[in-house]
């Protein structure tokens, strides 16, 4: 298609050499909300492997896709949960890690299916861009906002994996889009749902495991998100890379450049602004 590889079985980076012992628990004393957003991201992307099958069976007779879903996507996906997991429990050995993600499998494997994908092949490649544009996005933000130097490093080396997920599917998307030929209506409306789905679903299901894991005996409320959706805004004030995401998340749209600098301003500079309305409002997650 555009000249990558098949398979990409090398991962670019080992997350057993970090220096795991030079992290200072001290210095995330009381980082509550970066707890929920490393426990969040872990759950979901150690899950790689179910959204990959998935994937894999709805791509069948390209084997391009296949061979690079399966040997490049997913080993580097697992690996992020993996490095992700054995932070949280590094920082937070009282959190019964294993528990919360059993009850979270349990649960988000019921939405995770085949029929949930995109309409065409090339609108679930939209849809995919949606899913990198927002956690290279994420780690970026979690990468300036960290104070812990590994943790800095992690969420470097995770955001540089996305950028390079996106690379691909974007290309994907593009050879697709040449065959199916889908109106641009059709790539919006794929890339909103996406967002919106990511936004009231994964992390939703998420957040939700993980609170009742930290809140023994207390009922979960839809708020208590809400709150953490708040926090998590009043942290991108400042580390979110809005413009970035703005641009990376529109490019499959196919805009003029004027027009596709005109949506990514105009994009970035209203987040920035809900960013600011949330961050005032921002209760404290605990």
């Amino acid at each position: 298609m555009n000249g990558h590889a098949e398979t990409e079985p090398k991962l670019r980076w080992d997350y057993r050499d970090l220096p795991w012992g030079a992290v200072d628990r001290g210095t995330m004393a009381g980082r509550t909300l970066l707890f929920y957003m490393l426990a969040v991201a872990s759950v979901i992307e150690i899950t790689s492997d179910i959204y990959t099958g998935n994937l894999v069976e709805y791509f069948d007779g390209d084997d391009e896709v296949r061979g690079w879903l399966a040997n490049g996507w997913e080993p580097e996906e697992l690996q992020h949960g993996a490095a992700l997991k054995r932070y949280v429990q590094t920082v937070w050995p009282d959190f019964d890690w294993d528990d919360a993600y059993r009850r979270f499998h349990e649960d988000y494997v019921t939405y995770c299916q085949v029929e949930y994908l995109g309409p065409t092949r090339a609108l679930e490649m939209a849809r995919r861009c949606v899913v990198e544009t927002g956690t290279c996005s994420y780690y970026a933000m979690i990468n300036r906002a960290a104070p812990c130097p590994v943790l800095r490093k992690l969420a470097e080396n995770i955001r540089n994996d996305e950028a390079n997920h996106y690379r691909h599917f974007y290309d994907y998307f593009r050879h697709y889009r040449g065959i199916e030929k889908p109106p641009r209506r059709s790539v919006l409306k794929a890339l909103i749902d996406k967002t919106v789905e990511i936004n009231g679903e994964d992390g939703y299901i998420a957040f939700r495991h993980i609170w009742r894991q930290m809140n023994p005996g207390r009922t979960f409320h839809k708020r208590e998100y809400r709150r953490f959706g708040r926090a998590v805004f009043g942290l991108a004030q400042r580390n979110y890379p809005f413009r970035l995401a703005a641009n990376m998340g529109t490019r499959p749209l196919g805009l003029p450049l004027l027009a596709q600098q005109c949506t990514d301003a105009t994009l970035a500079g209203a987040a920035r602004a809900a960013a600011r309305v949330s961050g005032r409002a921002a209760a404290t997650i605990d």
